[in-house]
């Protein structure tokens, strides 16, 4: 396949790579890495490999910080790094100040290669490197990750790496964190409670992960899901999704209908022969079945988005109000409201008028007259518990989810029927997605509509050949400006005049 040389189309064919790793801690993400610099070899790339928890004893002492707790025992260590950060961002008062870490990294260590190889004219300027992928370790703030994406645009990738809570219990037992030590400090990773505007936050960072790989997979240790992620990187031909990607990409598709105030949720069931059964998104119902859709000439919509406000937080406030009007002068509303919350009262979800996306994809099967037994659920976000009962009514057989929702009482109130994060006889599984996250199923699957450079599939009849050895990322850093581009495409459009003229 041709591909465009002009510098002015923004191709650079030994574009830099920068991937980040998030994963819950416990996680042994070191195989992931390794495997992602092994790999990229065969690309013809060499790796720089940038922990950010290295840079933390300094970062802190010019902020006027200081870790603790002190000790060498691995719960010391993991307690002093995760506090260490959370002071970092207090004090730096940027919860994205990990990403400016790393993008500072990758800007020395470019400039320190310019010099050796002695151009003293660029030495104060971060030049590209040639081939050269920067793998960062490891994100836990939302924050930092749009940060990533908007500094190094499409050539920047979140990779997600997941194991089962029994994995990475075991993985903490094996660095002498046991029992609730292992819990508070798992818990604590994934949503900080003491310090929720600057703790960490790695459960929602995970969510925005392009690519999703399981620690727990046999195939993970032959490398399969990483090779399989890099050969579609650098647009290989004959890669396709797989039947739990397609699937996934229905569900969150069928999630960008929704126009409710709180979160977009979609869902997708698939029977067992992998048909389209149904999808389902969080909406208003309507009378005579289904959901709303945004008002036309034809009909109104009485949707929260259109009636300006969530009713589930409206009955929320008015209880809560009540409550305190109950306890009777002198009590300190703002310590009640705050004791609720502690307590889990304002995570109900009780008022909502919303049909969940999960509900709405079972009733979408009823209305159809088709049955839902031992069929799999996709769905973008993990069912709460008021959905899982229904779930486990319908006869779904497996539940792929992508993104956690820690107000779900889904295994609490049904362990004995429900297996989360692996597979067990006698219960409902339900289970991390593992595959390209749906944000980046048009950039890496289709052959046009990418935001790379296109793919052809064939050649004189054959399917087109491909190397590592040879092939361009897909999706490039670009070191120009849009301006630069701009200028490089008008100073093409006059060559090809004073050509012609």
């Amino acid at each position: 396949m041709e591909l465009p040389n002009q510098e002015y189309l923004g191709y650079y064919p030994d574009a830099e790579l920068v991937l980040a790793v998030v994963c819950p801690i416990g996680t042994p993400y070191k195989p992931v890495t390794d495997a992602l610099s092994d790999y990229l070899r065969h690309f013809g790339y060499q790796t720089e490999l940038i922990k950010v928890s290295d840079f933390f004893e300094e970062l802190l002492a010019e902020l006027g910080g200081c870790a603790t707790p002190s000790g060498d025992l691995p719960k010391d260590i993991a307690l002093r790094k995760i506090r260490a950060g959370n002071e970092i961002r207090r004090l730096s008062r940027q919860n994205d100040v990990m990403a400016l870490v790393a993008a500072g990294v990758i800007a020395d260590k470019r400039r320190t290669a310019t010099q050796k190889v002695g151009r003293k004219q660029d030495q104060k300027r971060s030049l590209p490197r040639s081939r050269t992928a920067y793998i960062i370790s490891t994100v836990r703030r939302p924050e930092e990750v749009t940060t990533l994406r908007r500094v190094y645009g499409d050539g920047f990738f979140l990779v997600g790496v997941n194991a089962s809570k029994g994995s990475r219990e075991r993985y903490l037992e094996q660095q002498g964190i046991v029992g609730d030590e292992a819990t508070r400090i798992m818990e604590t990773d994934a949503k900080e409670k003491l310090d929720p505007d600057h703790g960490q936050s790695t459960r929602d960072a995970f969510q925005m992960a392009d690519v999703f790989l399981s620690a727990d997979s046999k195939d993970e240790h032959s490398g399969g899901q990483v090779s399989r992620f890099l050969d579609l990187l650098f647009g290989c031909p004959t890669i396709t999704p797989s039947p739990q990607e397609q699937a996934m990409f229905m569900a969150y598709a069928s999630s960008l209908r929704s126009g409710d105030l709180s979160r977009q949720v979609g869902a997708a069931i698939i029977d067992p022969q992998g048909d389209l059964i149904s999808v389902g998104c969080n909406e208003a119902p309507r009378f005579g079945g289904g959901l709303y859709d945004p008002p036309s000439e034809l009909a109104t919509s009485h949707r929260d988005i259109e009636l300006g406000e969530d009713s589930n937080e409206r009955e929320k406030r008015a209880m809560a109000e009540r409550i305190v009007e109950a306890l009777g002068a002198g009590v300190d509303g703002i310590v009640v409201r705050k004791s609720l919350k502690t307590a889990g009262f304002f995570d109900i979800t009780e008022f909502g008028r919303a049909v969940h996306a999960e509900m709405e994809a079972l009733l979408a099967c009823s209305r159809s007259g088709r049955s839902a037994r031992d069929a799999t659920l996709f769905t973008t976000t993990f069912p709460c518990h008021n959905c899982t009962r229904h779930i486990l009514a319908a006869g779904i057989k497996k539940v792929i989810y992508i993104e956690p929702y820690s107000k779900s009482r889904a295994s609490t109130l049904h362990p004995d029927e429900i297996a989360v994060d692996h597979e067990e006889n006698g219960k409902l599984p339900f289970l991390p997605f593992v595959g390209v996250g749906p944000r980046r199923y048009f950039d890496l699957f289709s052959v046009s509509l990418s935001t790379g450079y296109p793919v052809e599939r064939k050649q004189d009849g054959r399917v087109s050949s491909w190397s590592r050895k040879t092939a361009p990322l897909r999706m490039q850093v670009k070191p120009s400006t849009y301006l630069q581009r701009e200028d490089l495409a008008y100073a093409e459009l006059n060559r090809i005049r004073s050509r012609h003229g």
